[in-house]
């Protein structure tokens, strides 16, 4: 088979496309095991943390936080029964971690 050596380029570019999404998948959406392993079950678990991805990330442009996305994930997953609005949860956790300095009990 001869192949151009522009036609090795652009595959090469497209397979190491690929390669950063896939990259990207594992450091930004919490994919620990899929939910099944046909290809329509990969494709909506996927689609599910993408989209929950950015939900996140409009929640955080909208209330202008300073927390990253994967705090704001944190937060939520400790607080989804809780009735609190997001807004309260957030600021709540971000006026915590502004405490400079804690008592300590311990000291004489």
């Amino acid at each position: 088979m001869v192949v151009s050596a522009l036609e090795i380029a652009n595959l090469y570019r497209n397979r190491w496309q690929i390669e950063v999404f896939f990259k990207w998948i594992k450091q930004n959406l919490s994919i620990k095991t899929l939910w099944g392993h046909s290809e329509n079950a990969v494709n909506i678990h996927i689609w599910v943390a993408i989209c929950t991805y950015l939900l996140v990330a409009k929640v955080k442009h909208a209330l202008k936080s300073n927390l990253s996305i994967y705090e704001i994930l944190q937060i939520l997953s400790i607080s989804v029964f809780d009735k609190t609005s997001i807004r309260e949860l957030l600021t709540e956790y971000q006026t915590n971690q502004n405490v400079k300095e804690q008592r300590n009990l311990f000291s004489d």
